[in-house]
């Protein structure tokens, strides 16, 4: 239901895959413990739960932080029981989020979620630095070998999509939203756990943004795309995360990166979705003054780039979660206007959320994947109602239908819990 692809040089092939909502994984062999390390009590240097970072901005659900944190840890670890699974036949100790079509054993999306997830509940997670590090292990022992010819960075890229047997299967490219996450993750665990460990997280955090710098960015602050470099997907502009590589490294393309993703929003919002606020998954035509959304086939190979669909989803949580971090009014603004749509078009009431729309506010039905909720959607919205007073009982609607449905299905659930953890106070970011 979502594309890994989109990300890579002009050259590169695409990379795509659709996952099914909820197919559930085996679990995985038990993991050994992490050793301990100087800063707390759980050997974690900040522990979930600990809100050392106070948001600066937005609202959160009428819940107790207690009751939140509780469902919370309890859906981690039914989410690492039915999705970690053994990596053996790739490195020894590996770890891998297994994906939903049994053809495959991972794909770099989900191994980026599920660092993010190990360095957030550590803590909570007695595991979570041994989970970390085997998840890092596969995600180093199968490297974007295609993009090195062009650019050796690409040895700190992953490949996007890893066969069943360990093999590769994503033809050596890499997808920009796992490494996005990935190098994301890399510094939360140097925070987490210190770099003078068996993995010098910090600078192989700077390597994996190094290498996003210079295969998926353009000097403008713009991500690449295929088919070429001036098309790209909305839902990795996660300007959370460029905030935190600017301040690892100082360097100041990620503030373009930033702005630039602004702009591209706004556009999409103002002048396709007048009215409503929504945006496409795909955005074609950047580097000239009229951007617009894709017209199909240049992403993920489908009929609805242009569309609020299974990439897009994701935007709510992704800006949401800058915004209450960073107290940056932009993000409020892009993230309210789709807020305000699907409050006002569902009347309030989660269930009739659907599952893509049109950008002009067209739910769409039909066919395979279209009708019907999704936690892939909910989730986000949820974190998304975070960004304003004005969405309080809509904020508190949203975070019980998630209570009521929680899942441990591929995508759907890393998603939802990750959302889940913003809407609650418990993100956090290296970038203050």
């Amino acid at each position: 239901m979502t594309g890994c692809g989109g990300g890579g040089g002009s050259t590169a092939s695409a990379a795509t895959s659709t996952p099914s909502a909820s197919t559930a994984g085996s679990s995985a062999a038990e993991l050994p413990a992490a050793a301990a390390t100087p800063g707390s009590a759980s050997g974690a240097g900040y522990p979930f739960g600990a809100r050392l970072n106070k948001y600066v901005a937005g609202i959160l659900p009428t819940q107790s932080t207690a009751a939140m944190d509780a469902l919370l840890t309890a859906q981690y670890d039914a989410w690492k029981a039915a999705r970690i699974v053994s990596a053996d036949s790739i490195v020894p100790g590996g770890r891998a989020v297994l994906f939903s079509n049994a053809d495959y054993m991972t794909v770099s999306e989900g191994m980026g979620y599920g660092m993010l997830l190990a360095a957030l509940f550590a803590g909570h997670d007695p595991q979570a630095q041994a989970l970390f590090d085997g998840l890092l292990a596969v995600v180093r022992a199968r490297p974007a070998y295609a993009v090195v010819p062009f650019d050796p960075n690409g040895k700190y890229l992953n490949e996007w999509r890893i066969n069943a047997n360990g093999t590769s299967g994503g033809e050596g490219w890499n997808a920009m939203d796992g490494d996005l996450d990935i190098a994301m993750a890399l510094l939360m665990a140097d925070r987490q756990w210190g770099s003078a460990g068996s993995w010098n997280y910090l600078q192989e955090g700077k390597n994996t943004i190094a290498a996003l710098k210079s295969w998926n960015m353009k000097g403008d602050g713009a991500t690449k795309g295929l088919p070429n470099a001036n098309n790209n997907r909305t839902s990795d502009y996660m300007v959370g995360h460029f905030r935190a590589f600017k301040a690892a490294t100082g360097d100041t393309i990620w503030d373009r990166a930033v702005d630039r993703a602004y702009e591209l929003l706004d556009r999409m919002q103002t002048v396709y979705s007048p009215g409503v606020g929504l945006m496409p998954d795909f955005v074609i035509n950047t580097d000239t003054g009229t951007p617009s959304p894709s017209t199909g086939y240049i992403g993920d190979g489908n009929d609805k780039e242009g569309y609020f669909w299974w990439n897009a989803c994701r935007n709510p949580w992704r800006l949401s979660s800058d915004y209450m971090l960073s107290g940056d009014t932009r993000f409020a603004t892009v993230t309210g206007r789709m807020i305000d749509f699907f409050k006002n078009s569902s009347g309030g009431d989660p269930a009739n959320i659907g599952t893509g729309y049109a950008l002009d506010g067209t739910r769409l039905t039909g066919g395979p994947m279209p009708g019907g909720n999704s936690a892939a959607y909910h989730g986000p919205i949820c974190a998304g109602a975070c960004v304003d007073a004005r969405f309080q009982g809509f904020l508190d609607a949203m975070w019980n239908w998630n209570v009521g449905r929680l899942t441990t299905g591929y995508y759907d659930s890393e998603i939802q819990l990750l959302s889940m953890a913003v809407a609650s106070g418990n993100w956090w970011s290296t970038a203050r």
